[in-house]
């Protein structure tokens, strides 16, 4: 055993509690993992889920430290003796599982671990004189900054550590060591075998760290991505005429460093100003930025947030492209390549696909409704040159991306997506009529978000009872369409009292609406 340094004690009190009480129902208690690994790589700021070892009775132990400190406690693999211990008196709720060791002893449940940059434990003592165990040379390897299996079956019982293997070297910036990377190479096809939650819950950390264009393309290069996202797979060296410079998929991960860029911003965790994009963005859009991170930094399943699957969304708008593609030649000899309605066949298959990866319905709802709108910003732009867009153009956006309810989420993720595909199209950056593109992303936004804009209009001048009851209407399709021109109008500033509006159902009626 090595002498761990620095010594490390967890930042949060209430861990350090818990690691004193478990050490005095039972010893000893080891942290094990990538507490342990960060720690020695200094990243143990804002730490919020401990993995602790001890010798047996876990879930005995672990109940009596609960019930002594205050921790929420579940049985959480009663079979193997693991016990979770939840902590949700502060601001963020604190994790702790707690097991027993793999055959009752330290050697045989590290040499049962992923990597040895992970098979590395360290001894707690209430002195902080914690002892490091590295029986695999994890400290080397952490030197390196390489991962490397513990052992050549390691990696074959549990298929999802080709996956990991992939996303902590997104993560850590580390390279995968030789014997390692040949032996997911000639095992890649074996993910298919994982669980899907399993591979959901891998693909959403890779994808949610500060590298996922590079995660993506380091799953092609390692036989993963058409096992695991065929669809995204299909992307690559599928042509694409002017504007576009690239096939869909440098395409696709360019969208994802443009969406990744817009990500950080909104989460305050980077600057977006450095380039003349960005500060075109962050001029625009800057007004609105509370309301913006407000709708966007909300958990919509699972703690996973909105804001989030910008990148998602990147990665998925142009999916649909390999099966709409159609090939048009002029007499010159020169190849137009057309994607007519990708955005809706790409919208059911990232549904499709989410729905496999048991996402939940809402995030499925979401994700359809962005992808099938992702080209309207577009059109609107072109359609309005150099123009404003207008109220009516406005709230049908958000109509359409939302359906009649004409809700904001759908419409701002499917705006900030189009930030991130337009700049995707051209090689340069800035790329051409950018002021005027983000001017009108900013004018839509600001409808979505803006008191006057559908915070108005969701209170309806007149509704569907003084309708029925002034021009005597039976319930039905009719009076839906009457409000819903009312709504338009309203949102258009043709309207703008209960008179007017009565006296446009009126004309409308007259017209035999």
């Amino acid at each position: 055993m090595d002498l761990f340094a620095p010594k490390w004690t967890p930042a949060h009190p209430a861990f350090v509690s818990l690691l004193n009480a478990l050490s005095g129902e039972t010893d000893p208690v080891y942290v094990v993992g990538g507490v342990v690994r960060d720690a020695m790589l200094g990243r143990s700021a804002g730490l919020t889920d401990l993995d602790v070892l001890v010798t047996r009775a876990a879930n005995e132990a672990a109940r009596r430290a609960a019930d002594r400190l205050g921790w929420t406690y579940y049985a959480l693999d009663p079979e193997r003796d693991v016990a979770r211990l939840v902590f949700t008196a502060g601001k963020t709720p604190l994790v702790c599982d707690i097991a027993a060791m793999r055959g009752g002893e330290l050697t045989t449940d590290l040499q049962a671990r992923d990597f040895t940059v992970n098979a590395m434990a360290m001894r707690w003592r209430r002195d902080s004189a914690s002892e490091l165990v590295d029986l695999a040379g994890g400290q080397a390897d952490l030197d390196r900054r390489q991962l490397r299996r513990v052992t050549p079956w390691g990696l074959a019982e549990d298929p999802v550590r080709l996956l990991r293997a992939v996303r902590l070297a997104v993560q850590l910036e580390f390279t995968i060591e030789e014997e390692t990377l040949l032996q997911i190479l000639r095992i890649s096809g074996t993910i298919r075998l994982a669980s899907a939650e399993r591979v959901r819950d891998e693909l959403w950390k890779m994808l949610a760290s500060s590298r996922p264009e590079q995660a993506i393309d380091m799953l092609r290069t390692v036989n993963l991505l058409r096992p695991l996202l065929p669809e995204i797979a299909d992307l690559e060296g599928v042509a694409q005429t002017t504007p576009h410079d690239a096939d869909v998929y440098h395409h696709t991960l360019r969208t994802v460093r443009y969406a990744l860029q817009l990500r950080e911003w909104l989460k305050g965790d980077a600057a977006i100003e450095a380039s003349e994009a960005g500060a075109a963005i962050a001029t625009a859009l800057g007004p609105y930025l509370p309301r913006l991170r407000q709708l966007l930094l909300a958990t919509i399943a699972a703690e996973r947030r909105v804001v989030d699957w910008l990148v998602w969304f990147a990665l998925w708008h142009d999916v649909g492209k390999p099966s709409t593609r159609s090939t048009d030649q002029f007499a010159d000899g020169a190849l137009r390549y057309r994607f007519l309605r990708h955005e809706e066949v790409g919208a059911e298959m990232f549904a499709h696909r989410l729905d496999a990866l048991k996402f939940s319905r809402h995030e499925i709802a979401l994700a359809r409704n962005v992808i099938r709108g992702h080209m309207r910003p577009h059109l609107l732009h072109a359609s309005f040159g150099a123009e404003p867009i207008s109220r009516r153009a406005r709230y049908r956006f958000f109509r359409e991306s939302e359906g009649r309810a004409a809700e904001a989420q759908a419409g701002i993720d499917t705006l900030l997506l189009a930030l991130a595909d337009y700049q995707a199209i051209y090689a340069v950056s800035p790329p051409p009529a950018w002021q005027r593109y983000v001017a009108h992303i900013a004018e839509l936004v600001a409808y979505g978000v803006a008191p006057d804009g559908l915070e108005e209009v969701r209170t309806p001048l007149v509704d569907g009872h003084t309708l029925m009851a002034y021009f005597d209407l039976p319930p039905g399709r009719q009076v839906g369409a009457l409000l819903e021109q009312l709504r338009e109008a309203q949102a258009a500033g043709e309207i703008a009292t209960a008179e007017a509006g009565l006296a446009l159902a009126a004309e409308l009626l007259a017209r035999d609406v």
